[in-house]
C-alpha cells in the first residue's frame, strides 16, 4: 500500500470550479478557473488564472496518479505571461525520479509531495476529523519543498458567492524543521497561517482560501472564493 495522506476524493470527470481572487477588502482582481478530468489512472487538472485586462495570466497543468485509494502528485507544468510575453515556465516530474534534495543529496521526492497549486485537488483527499493533524511536504520550485502543517480545526458554515456551504476549516502553517521545539513554536506562532474551507460533502470542493501575501502578520491577506 502506498503511504500517502491524500485519499482519492472521487472528483467527477469534467468538474469545473470558478473562483475570484483578491487582497484584503479590495474588489477581486483575478479570476481562476479549475477544470479536472478523470481517467483510470487518476486526474488531470488545468488551472487558468488571470486579470480581467489580460495583462497577467498563468496556466498550470497537473497530473495526479491514483495508487489504490490514494493520490500522488505526478507531474506539473506552469507558464506565466504578461500580455503576450512569456515571463516564466516551470516543469517537474515527481514520480520515479530523483533530484538534488537540500540536506539529503540526490534522492526521490517525498511521497506526499504537494505542489502549491495542487492543493485544489490534494487537500480534498485529507481525512476530515476534528483535531486531525498532518505534515505535508509543500513543493515550491526546483527541488525545494518545506514542511506544511495541516490541522482540521472544526466544522463550520461559510458564505461565498456560490452559496452557503457546510465546511471543514483547515489551518495551514509552515513548520520550521530542525529548530529547538520551543523556538519552533514561538516562530511558527508568529508566521501568518492560511485558512482553508473544504466542503464537507463529497467530493469536498475547496470553497474558500484565505492566505498571507507576505511573511509578516501585518501583511494584507489574500482571499479566494468559489463562484460556481
Amino acid at each position: 500500500m502506498i503511504d500517502s495522506v491524500f485519499r482519492d476524493p472521487g472528483i467527477p470527470d469534467g468538474e469545473k470550479c470558478v473562483y475570484t481572487v483578491g487582497v484584503s477588502d479590495r474588489s477581486p482582481t483575478i479570476d481562476l478557473v479549475s477544470v479536472t478530468g478523470r481517467d483510470s489512472e487518476g486526474y488531470r487538472s488545468i488551472i487558468r488564472a488571470g486579470s480581467a485586462d489580460g495583462d497577467f495570466t498563468i496556466m498550470v497543468e497537473q497530473r495526479f496518479q491514483r495508487a489504490g485509494d490514494r493520490l500522488l502528485a505526478a507531474d506539473y507544468r506552469a507558464e506565466t505571461r504578461s500580455g503576450t510575453e512569456t515571463v516564466s515556465r516551470e516543469e517537474a516530474n515527481f514520480l520515479g525520479t530523483s533530484h538534488l534534495q537540500i540536506g539529503d543529496g540526490v534522492a526521490p521526492f517525498p511521497t506526499d509531495l504537494m505542489p502549491l497549486a495542487g492543493g485544489l485537488t490534494l487537500l480534498r483527499g485529507l481525512e476530515f476529523i476534528e483535531g486531525g493533524e498532518v505534515d505535508i511536504p509543500l513543493w515550491l520550485a526546483f527541488s525545494i519543498h518545506i514542511p506544511l502543517n495541516a490541522k482540521v480545526e472544526h466544522r463550520t458554515v461559510v458564505d461565498v458567492p456560490a452559496g452557503t456551504f457546510d465546511s471543514w476549516q483547515l489551518r495551514l502553517r509552515p513548520r520550521l524543521a530542525g529548530l529547538n521545539s520551543i523556538l519552533e513554536k514561538m516562530l511558527s506562532g508568529f508566521l501568518p497561517p492560511a485558512v482553508v474551507h473544504i466542503e464537507a460533502a463529497p467530493p469536498h470542493r475547496m470553497v474558500r482560501f484565505e492566505f498571507p501575501t507576505g511573511p509578516m502578520p501585518w501583511d494584507p491577506r489574500g482571499l479566494m472564493e468559489l463562484v460556481t
